[in-house]
């Protein structure tokens, strides 16, 4: 079970920017209404002191002029604080884009600095509110994976033959320590324009189930449909609309083998690929065929939903610009990708997962469309593989569907409920091996 659910915009800020700077001008609003009403007020105190044969006290009015006073001035000050959180939201939301950018598109990370510099500009000391606000996110992102149970971890993953002669304990330490370094050097962040390189792999790609089936409904049954323990590593649901146009879903599962070269491309050899040589991945390739199989052409409408390094082949393909993907639903991912602002990402993080935290707690500034979010729980690590399970993830899942959070209700009343009108779907699982 997990709990402590954290439901924010990614990275060190709860809420995208746009949102927060929206409460702000609202708060001004109220504020504005609020002084106009007790100037009112004061008129009308003024009018009844003037017509004395009416009789009407106005210490009354005088009280509820010097509250209404109060409430705009304390309103006021309110919009201010949340404008400057804005402000803030924003620079770190640039500079992390501006980063992001550099390595592929260095014109348009230039071309933000007009609007840093403006941000800076209007409060001096906004560049040390943004330092901070960063710097605390950058000492939680890492927070319990202290405190799973490694040595049992990995004495479950590696049999006792591979263990170091040190013992499962150096082992557990030395993978965190690795594990960390590699999240803390910026390895999991895919910046914008990171395309896989290298030839394809070869791959064979099998149906090995067909059928039909009822719409996605949210976010736990997408985890739900990923193919954990089941032949086939990866499933394509074909979605026929009422106006005849098709659009797909696939669902990705995560790694299946622990060492390399393994007749299933789902293993360490793949994730290797993807995650330092940045090459094309056996298992990354399957699902560009399954794809394909499945109906799948270049600018169809195609929406992904991964597990562990099924996440990371949802994040490389979003990227690729193949497919119009606008929805990533990830979970356990040891990436993080740079999204365009049309593409929304739902990310599932638990903290103490040490695969999850390959990506470095993701981006400080957040990525993707504003409805983009980043759901983050606390595990119970009982079991061996402890914050990793896809198990624990479809419940943290659930969580997130009965939240009531803005940005869930609107992926429910847009994403899903396209989909729920679809007249068919058409499911196939495909099971991808080397030859």
């Amino acid at each position: 079970m997990s709990d402590a659910l954290e439901i924010t915009s990614g990275g060190a800020i709860a809420i995208d920017s746009s949102m927060v700077r929206d409460i702000g001008h609202r708060l001004g609003q109220v504020a504005h209404e609020a002084q106009g009403a007790a100037e009112l007020v004061q008129t009308a105190s003024a009018t009844c002191a003037q017509a004395p044969t009416l009789a009407i006290g106005t210490g009354g009015m005088i009280g509820c002029m010097q509250r209404l006073g109060a409430l705009a001035d304390a309103t006021r000050t309110h919009a201010h604080r949340v404008e400057l959180m804005a402000d803030t939201f924003e620079l770190v939301e640039l500079r992390n884009r501006q980063a992001a950018l550099e390595v592929h598109r260095p014109e348009a990370a230039l071309a933000l600095q007009a609007r840093i510099d403006e941000l800076i500009s209007g409060d001096p000391d906004i560049e040390n509110k943004a330092t901070m606000l960063v710097a605390g996110w950058q000492e939680q992102r890492f927070d319990g994976t202290g405190d799973q149970p490694l040595d049992d971890m990995l004495a479950t993953i590696f049999p006792s033959t591979e263990l170091s002669p040190l013992g499962p304990g150096a082992l557990a330490i030395a993978f965190m320590a690795v594990s960390q370094l590699a999240a803390k050097s910026g390895q999991g962040l895919l910046p914008y324009g990171t395309k896989l390189q290298g030839p394809p792999p070869p791959v064979r790609v099998d149906p090995v189930t067909k059928g039909t089936t009822t719409p996605v409904s949210g976010v736990r049954d997408s985890l739900s449909r990923i193919p954990k323990d089941r032949p086939g590593q990866v499933v394509v649901e074909k979605y026929t609309m009422k106006d005849g146009s098709e659009r797909f879903v696939a669902y990705i599962d995560g790694t299946r083998a622990v060492s390399s070269g393994y007749s299933d491309p789902w293993d360490m050899g793949s994730n290797w690929d993807l995650y330092v040589d940045r090459d094309q991945a056996a298992s990354q390739v399957a699902v560009d065929k399954a794809l394909e199989a499945a109906g799948a052409s270049p600018g169809d409408r195609v929406d992904l939903v991964g597990y562990s390094q099924g996440a990371a082949i949802a994040s490389f393909t979003a990227m690729e610009g193949v497919y119009d993907v606008g929805v990533v639903v990830t979970a356990g991912n040891p990436t993080e990708a740079s999204l365009a602002s049309d593409q929304t990402l739902v990310d599932l993080r638990h903290r103490g997962d040490i695969f999850s935290n390959l990506a470095g707690g993701g981006s400080a500034g957040g990525t993707g469309s504003p409805e983009s979010f980043t759901a983050v729980a606390e595990v119970d690590a009982m079991s061996p593989v402890g914050a990793h399970r896809l198990e624990e993830y479809i419940d943290t899942a659930g969580q997130i569907d009965a939240s009531g959070d803005p940005r869930v209700r609107q992926l429910q009343e847009t994403f899903f409920a396209e989909l729920g009108d679809a007249e068919r779907v058409e499911t196939t699982e495909f099971k991808a091996t080397r030859p």
